[in-house]
């Protein structure tokens, strides 16, 4: 049997949820991704991996890709279609093709998208919002359309069945929750030395290693984690935030506030790594900080670095928004959110008790293994699959 995995941009950060679900489908079954290019090239962290068949058109234009599109629908040729969130570009080719084509199609949701645009929603003047509303009909393809995301998760219900990554969706949308889960092998700490790592990088020995790996974004709490470290006086600690995407505004910003606040001593900023790279990275860390806000944007959200983290038997902190504190329950540290003071504490505390952090570490990867592993989800994924066989 073969699947067609639907992502809405194979150049977004979007087509990372895709090539997870690809990955472990893969051990049982044919599968292809196939989507839009918006942007230029694959997504980076992705870009090495040339195990996965994707089929695309590039979209170009103004009012063309929706004429665009309709060439990517005929590129589609799985048994089953398994479209990446309920947006157009994805799901809504998919229910295209289902109509005339009677395929079935399974539809994953792996983050509130509405969440995200109530999120930005409230943050605009009325005039603003007429503007955005307008913009989002015109370019009702985009991923940042208020209109494509509504009508989206209105049609959610005209898939054949649905998977989610947490609990939030599941109780919004029902199904099967598929987390964004790792592969354990590849992300086993023992294959990896922390201090040679860190002479590769660059990094003295002596520093305690505070990182944060993800796409650096205003409700993740990175000023919150910032102002943590600064109020923490030990300079042998270094904040090393990994991920960083040197053409977006926010994460120039972010670097620059975190060099002027740190000394060039306790901070080190990295871009986006391939996903090869991340094990290594990860190792070099002495606990890993998951800061989130808690908001539109993430009461629906899990950050899929936990589940990295976890795998690599890291000391976790995270604060107390969605499934985190299930997650981390007996394996990590929850603090709340915006309390930047409970956020340092726990810092220092992890730092000063290595013993108790790595005790933690390794209950946090043998969880890993037994629920969020790519082992675990494929039992789950082919259950899903199976009656389509």
């Amino acid at each position: 049997m073969k699947i067609s995995i639907l992502t809405p941009d194979l150049s977004h950060n979007c087509i990372g949820r895709a090539y997870l679900l690809a990955k472990v489908l893969q051990r049982h079954y044919e599968v292809e991704i196939v989507g839009p290019f918006f942007g230029h090239e694959i997504w980076k962290p992705i870009i090495n991996d040339k195990s996965i068949i994707y089929k695309f058109i590039k979209i170009s234009g103004r009012f063309k890709p929706y004429w665009q599109i309709r060439e990517l629908i005929k590129k589609i040729d799985g048994d089953v279609m398994y479209a990446s969130k309920p947006l157009f570009t994805s799901f809504g080719i998919g229910l295209l093709k289902k109509f005339t084509d009677k395929k079935p199609l399974i539809l994953d949701i792996d983050d509130w998208q509405m969440g995200f645009i109530k999120h930005y929603f409230s943050s605009l003047s009325f005039r603003e919002r007429l503007i955005y509303l307008k913009r989002s009909l015109v370019y009702f393809y985009s991923m940042d359309s208020y209109w494509n995301t509504l009508f989206g998760e209105k049609l959610a219900h005209f898939a054949d069945e649905i998977t989610v990554s947490n609990n939030f969706l599941k109780d919004k949308f029902g199904g099967a929750i598929v987390w964004h889960a790792r592969n354990t092998e590849t992300f086993d700490p023992a294959k990896f030395d922390k201090y040679l790592l860190r002479e590769k990088y660059q990094i003295e020995k002596t520093n305690k290693v505070v990182m944060f790996f993800g796409t650096p974004r205003a409700h993740k709490g990175m000023e919150d984690l910032i102002n943590a470290i600064v109020s923490i006086k030990n300079q042998d600690i270094l904040l090393v935030i990994v991920g960083v995407d040197y053409k977006d505004s926010y994460s120039l910003n972010l670097v620059e506030a975190a060099k002027k606040r740190l000394s060039k001593e306790r901070f080190i900023d990295f871009g986006l790594q391939p996903f090869e790279k991340v094990p290594e990275i990860l190792a070099m860390a002495d606990v890993i900080v998951i800061p989130q806000k808690r908001n539109f944007a993430t009461v629906g959200q899990v950050p899929a670095k936990v589940f990295d983290a976890m795998a690599m038997a890291k000391p976790i902190i995270a604060t107390n928004v969605s499934d985190l504190p299930e997650i981390l329950d007996e394996c990590g540290w929850i603090v709340e959110p915006e309390n930047t003071e409970q956020l340092s504490k726990s810092i220092q505390y992890v730092l000063d008790n290595t013993e108790a952090a790595e005790e933690m570490g390794q209950k946090a990867r043998q969880k890993c293994i037994e629920k969020y592993s790519w082992n675990a989800m494929e039992k789950i994924l082919v259950k899903v699959f199976g009656k389509y066989e």
